[in-house]
């Protein structure tokens, strides 16, 4: 049968942490306004509010999911959209695409993510480590919190990624994350042996994104984010909390110097042989 869920059901409430009470009116505002949008079947709370560790200055994550045809025409209603949030006493502050990003409501800003529930998936290693597959299955399907759902379809697609994603999937993300791993980590030696010693360090830490990405497919857990919360996603998620020491001891104090890089990324290379062997 299908089934609607809204912002009022206590469950919800009990879940949600709002720093200040303007945040509640906030979110309020824009989820009745998207109840009431055409061909809508879901309203996703997700990032800090959602999971209860949000802090005055925290943005208001919000998914909406669209049926095929209205996300379509999604860009040709922007100003009657724009025009709703005037009146709701919000108004845009950037785009993503052709379409809102964010809209701000005094102090508060709302980031807005459409979505018809088809989510993109690299076919090769360097897509594969950039596509946002795995976390944004995380926030949308374990750790949001579901606002509005109407009819099945939302139901229907956390049951196709949930407890996790098919296993000649998963098997392909871990070859092509290991494989960009090698790369990365070949290239972070490279740069630093030309000197490029910033640049070096910054593919150091992509490396590190890289492995987190791996071990969380390796383990079948979805992420949060592969740089924010990880003492919490190590503890919690991972239930490894000597790993997140082990990363810092990593990223920390390194010497901006071809000696300095190449140790560092020796540690992440025995961190990989550790933890994402498979």
């Amino acid at each position: 049968m299908p089934s609607t869920t809204t912002i009022n059901d206590s469950a919800l409430q009990a879940k949600i942490h709002y720093p200040t009470q303007s945040y509640s009116i906030v979110l309020n505002k824009m989820v009745k306004y998207y109840e009431a949008y055409l061909r809508v079947f879901a309203i996703v709370l997700i990032g800090s509010l959602a999971r209860g560790k949000a802090a005055p200055g925290s943005c208001i994550d919000l998914t909406i999911f669209l049926h095929d045809e209205e996300f379509e025409k999604l860009a040709y209603r922007l100003n009657d959209r724009a025009k709703a949030y005037s009146r709701l006493g919000g108004e845009i502050c950037f785009y993503s695409g052709d379409v809102e990003g964010g809209v701000q409501f005094d102090d508060i800003r709302v980031d807005l993510v459409f979505t018809d529930g088809r989510f993109r998936k690299g076919c090769n290693p360097f897509d594969m480590v950039n596509d946002e597959f795995e976390t944004t299955i995380g926030n949308l399907f374990v750790y949001g919190a579901p606002l509005f759902t109407k009819g099945n379809k939302y139901g229907y697609l956390r049951s196709k990624y949930l407890p996790f994603y098919n296993e000649d999937l998963r098997q392909k993300r871990l070859d092509g994350t290991k494989s960009e791993f090698n790369y990365k980590v070949w290239k972070t030696r490279w740069l630093a042996s030309r000197g490029e010693h910033i640049a070096a360090f910054d593919t150091l830490l992509e490396t590190t994104r890289i492995f987190l990405q791996h071990l969380f497919i390796k383990q079948r857990k979805y992420p949060i984010d592969y740089c924010k919360w990880l003492k919490e996603q190590c503890q919690s998620i991972l239930a490894m909390p000597e790993l997140y020491r082990k990363l810092v001891a990593i990223i920390g104090d390194t010497k901006l110097s071809k000696k300095g890089i190449e140790k560092k990324a020796v540690m992440l290379e025995r961190l990989m042989q550790q933890y994402g062997a498979y």
